[in-house]
């Protein structure tokens, strides 16, 4: 792939970094940090016999924190000139709050871990081949059931620089690449289906298996309407494992013992899930969506192991919130943007899947079993009463022949019982995009639940 055009942000990001250490280091504050930010996005939407959309957006900000005699500052503007560093200082001192503590970490948890190289952003005219390959390719591998309706690819190249006036810096660039695509089905009544691909190597990405994966669950409504109730054995689309490991993303954040929902649901032996299911927060996977050298406030960025084989290890906490929860500061503070204060947060919640199932083996391992395809409302978890509830269509397996389609099912019950009735996870794992940040899923195998049709 050739080199594309690509903006000098780069120079952007230095010349506000480098003003915003300036203001300052002439500025009565005991200690400080500085978050720059300069990107690049262009979105591009393919629509069959329609023209070409394209929108391009520039964007440089710098946020700071501040510290002076038990008072916290925290500001944040944009604007290509010196004049954006001024207001963030400016403000963050004119809207200082007391505060008990030192919010910033100390020099001694600073550090970086070392990331791969940054990609390279994809040349003008990909996106528009990519879509117009996928509508090829769904239209194809559906014998026409399915058209693409339109497909939105954004591609983004960024850096940052996080300096403290300890003299502590550390830089990322790196680009982002990510696919929403929405198919509908010709002549029927199933409604628009959405996907979205967090595409990690764009000049590797193939339209063709993307396309598989896209049409895959659209097909499957094509069966007749079918209902059920009683027990009985589930199996979650990754897409609906990942919005309820997103309703559930609470419990691995930090808390105060006065306020943790988590003990409650735990059986006598500690347990949480079955052992089946692991979950990491991994900041330094290259192929996950977020990654860095750090997290948000400048602590390495690492694999946090939250469940291990269904027993929670360790929890995701900033700083602040570390020392608030008698937490050790793994590096759990997340910082999309330079807008945002560094709080605790998912970065990318992953399923282990080492000991997986292939997908088509999972499917074919229980009778009569409800596969739930997409959820149809936010999956909602209340650790409070040990509840939860899932509003999504599936559809009938006998083995892997499709016996109905179910269009609305919501399935209620203990979210302990859930948990600890998965029998195993697939090896099919894809990210998401959530609330409640990047979630890697793959289909779950959950036996003898719950189901009112």
């Amino acid at each position: 792939m050739s080199t594309p055009e690509v903006p000098e942000y780069a120079e952007r990001l230095h010349r506000a970094a480098t003003a915003t250490r300036e203001h300052l280091e002439r500025s009565p504050v005991d200690r400080w940090e500085i978050f720059a930010k300069a990107s690049y996005t262009r979105e591009v939407e393919v629509t069959p016999a329609r023209p070409l959309r394209v929108i391009d957006v520039e964007e440089t900000g710098v946020a700071v924190r501040t510290l002076r005699e038990g008072r916290m500052g925290f500001a944040a503007a944009s604007g290509l000139e010196g004049d954006a560093s001024r207001r963030a200082v400016e403000s963050a001192l004119a809207t200082e709050v007391s505060f008990a503590g030192d919010p910033l970490p100390p020099q001694r948890l600073l550090g970086t871990t070392e990331v791969r190289s940054a990609r390279i952003l994809p040349p003008r005219g990909w996106a528009t081949h990519v879509g117009e390959e996928l509508a090829r390719a769904v239209a194809s591998l559906s014998d026409n059931h399915l058209r693409l309706r339109r497909t939105i690819l954004q591609e983004g190249a960024f850096g940052w620089i996080l300096a403290t006036g300890d003299g502590w810096v550390a830089r990322h660039e790196d680009t982002s690449t990510t696919l929403l695509a929405e198919v509908e089905l010709v002549g029927e009544r199933a409604g628009i289906w959405r996907d979205w691909l967090h595409i990690p190597e764009p000049e590797s990405f193939d339209p063709e298996a993307a396309a598989a994966r896209i049409s895959d669950r659209a097909l499957l409504t094509r069966s007749r309407v079918a209902t059920d109730s009683g027990l009985r054995d589930l199996i979650l689309h990754p897409e609906v494992s990942a919005q309820l490991l997103a309703a559930m993303a609470p419990l691995f954040l930090a808390t105060p013992d006065t306020e943790d929902l988590l003990p409650p649901l735990l059986d006598n032996e500690g347990r949480l899930a079955a052992p089946s299911l692991t979950l990491v927060d991994d900041r330094s996977n290259s192929d996950a969506p977020i990654t860095g050298p750090c997290d948000g406030e400048g602590l390495p960025a690492r694999r946090t192991l939250l469940l291990d084989e269904g027993v929670p290890r360790h929890r995701l906490a900033s700083f602040r919130d570390a020392e608030r929860c008698g937490e050790v500061p793994r590096g759990g503070a997340l910082r999309l943007s330079y807008r945002d204060y560094p709080a605790t947060g998912i970065a990318n919640l992953q399923v282990l899947t080492h000991g997986g199932v292939p997908a088509a083996e999972l499917l074919g391992t229980a009778d009569r079993a409800l596969y739930l395809l997409r959820p149809l409302a936010p999956v909602s978890c209340r650790p409070e009463t040990d509840s939860y509830r899932i509003v999504a269509s599936g559809v009938w397996l006998d083995g892997r022949r499709v016996c109905g389609w179910h269009p609305v099912v919501e399935l209620r019950g203990s979210l302990g019982r859930l948990l600890r009735r998965i029998e195993a996870v697939g090896t099919d794992l894809r990210w998401f995009q959530t609330e409640r940040g990047c979630i890697g899923a793959p289909s779950l195998l959950i036996r003898r639940q719950s189901v009112v049709g």
